[in-house]
C-alpha cells in the first residue's frame, strides 16, 4: 500500500519544487478551471487573474497545513470567508471543479503522475475543501 503523504510530498516536490511559486502550472490549472463550466468563466470574469494566480499558491500552501494540523489558521478561516454566500458565493460545486482542473494541470506537469499521484493530492486537499464548503 502507498503512503500518500509521500506520495503527496514528492509529486509537490516535482511541481512546486517545495512550495515555490510554479506560473506555468498555476496558469494551467486557470486554463483548465475556466474552461470546466461557463458558470466558472462567468464567475472570474471580472478577477484579477494574476492576483488569483498568487492565491491559489497560497491556497494550496494553507490546505496543506490544515490536512496535517486540522487546526484552521486566520488565513484559511478568512479564505473560508471569501469564498461563502457572505463572500463572493463560490458555488459549492465549483469546488468539485477545482479539485478536478487542478489535478488536470497536475497530471501535465508532475512527470511522475499516475492514479496514485492523483489520489494523494485529493486525500491531502479533501480535509481543506471540506472546511470550505462547510463555511459557505
Amino acid at each position: 500500500m502507498p503512503n500518500y503523504n509521500e506520495v503527496f510530498a514528492e509529486s509537490f516536490a516535482r511541481v512546486l519544487s517545495d512550495g515555490a511559486y510554479n506560473p506555468e502550472f498555476i496558469r494551467t490549472f486557470y486554463d483548465i478551471f475556466l474552461q470546466a463550466s461557463p458558470a466558472v468563466a462567468q464567475k472570474f470574469g471580472q478577477t484579477d487573474m494574476s492576483a488569483q494566480r498568487t492565491m491559489l499558491h497560497d491556497s494550496l500552501l494553507m490546505m496543506m497545513d490544515f490536512n496535517k494540523t486540522r487546526v484552521p489558521t486566520p488565513p484559511l478561516v478568512r479564505l473560508a470567508e471569501i469564498h461563502s454566500r457572505r463572500g463572493h458565493d463560490v458555488s459549492l460545486e465549483f469546488y468539485d471543479l477545482w479539485l478536478d482542473s487542478l489535478v488536470t494541470a497536475l497530471s501535465r506537469h508532475d512527470p511522475g503522475f499516475n492514479s496514485e499521484v492523483d489520489l494523494a493530492w485529493r486525500i491531502t486537499l479533501a480535509p481543506g475543501i471540506c472546511f470550505m464548503r462547510f463555511a459557505y
